[in-house]
């Protein structure tokens, strides 16, 4: 199974928010090789800026480092931000990931963010708790 994590579970994890232990577990089992994690390249630097201002620059930067060991990076270009504009859901950048998430075969994204778990997006969203309920039962 192939997951692209949205921003947001991903900073769950790092700074510790609410919700961080089902981000862990997934990540675990990206690390555990179990699953196929998939972060978009977007992602990586608001992940950087948005972790120094909670964690430290320091702390911010091996986070980065270990998601880039483990996490299959997807490219954000200009076909893909095209593409995007006309994917009919309100939040943009959602229709971002959810394009390079398609383009990378991924069978679903990982958010919490409400809006996009009830968008039309070309990629399954679903919760983490949801995910990790998927993957433990086998379907």
């Amino acid at each position: 199974m192939k997951i692209s994590f949205d921003t947001n579970v991903l900073l769950d994890a790092i700074a510790q928010r609410a919700g961080f232990q089902e981000a862990q577990s997934l990540i675990t089992l990206v690390a555990e090789q179990r699953i196929e994690g998939l972060v978009a390249a977007s992602s990586i630097t608001d992940i950087y800026y948005i972790a120094r201002k909670t964690i430290g620059d320091e702390r911010a930067r091996e986070a980065v480092r270990n998601l880039l060991r483990i996490f299959e990076v997807s490219s954000v270009d200009g076909t893909a931000c095209l593409t995007a504009l006309d994917v009919p859901m309100k939040d943009y950048e959602d229709a971002v990931l959810a394009v390079c998430s398609a383009r990378a075969n991924a069978d679903f994204i990982a958010t919490r963010d409400r809006e996009f778990l009830e968008a039309d997006s070309p990629v399954p969203t679903r919760r983490p708790q949801d995910l990790l309920n998927l993957i433990a039962n086998g379907t």
